[in-house]
């Protein structure tokens, strides 16, 4: 083998090892990005309509309760199973995530482990359902956004008291959602972001109250 090509071949491994370690750093940084910033969701349900409907995408704001709680009416993406955070485990659960959808893309199914709800009460607050509205600490709340009554549909024994580091989260379409009614109250540490910005369609563009 002549200089020539030594060299020429020495070049393209460096190159090619260059490009490998810039590929992952650049996946990598991705990962962190919207695994504990921001990233981009689809709406795979129906359970916040006329909020949401299904195949809506939107803006998922992950700093916000890296560095503050959540608050009453917040729309949030929450694990019903997994109450762990940090910017590591996000990255993972965030991959695990990024691997169903591949899955879901080729099969139809995906497990809907991630879901998105409304933060109705926080930790000492007192919940009630009578006649098909929500009371919290005593005053009928005022949702402009259900699409029907609420009712128990639950074990609970109402009033109820949220635990500390505890919210009670539902759906906008009452009648059709699975939340804290049936799975009980949702940990802090289980919501993943809140819901900012929808950016499809188009023709609903726009902030996410």
């Amino acid at each position: 083998m002549n200089s020539n090509s030594y060299y020429k071949k020495k070049n393209f491994i460096s190159s090619f090892i260059e490009s490998v370690i810039t590929i992952i750093i650049a996946l990598f940084v991705s990962l962190f990005i919207v695994s504990n910033i921001l990233s981009v969701t689809q709406i795979k349900e129906q359970s916040m309509e006329p909020t949401f409907k299904e195949n809506d995408r939107i803006i998922v704001n992950k700093i916000t309760y890296l560095i503050g709680k959540p608050l009453r009416g917040d729309v949030v993406i929450l694990n019903k199973v997994n109450g762990e955070k940090g910017l590591i485990i996000n990255m993972i659960n965030e991959g695990k995530d990024i691997i169903a959808n591949i899955k879901y893309r080729f099969t139809g199914y995906i497990e809907k482990n991630n879901l998105i709800k409304r933060v109705i009460a926080l930790e000492g607050d007192i919940l009630d359902i009578k006649e098909g509205y929500l009371y919290i600490n005593g005053k009928k709340k005022q949702e402009e956004y259900v699409s029907s009554l609420t009712f128990e549909n639950s074990d609970f024994l109402y009033p109820v008291e949220v635990p500390k580091g505890k919210v009670f989260v539902l759906g906008d379409n009452r009648q059709n959602s699975l939340d804290s009614r049936q799975f009980g109250f949702i940990d802090v540490e289980q919501i993943k972001g809140k819901a900012a910005f929808r950016v499809f369609p188009f023709s609903r563009f726009g902030h996410i109250n």
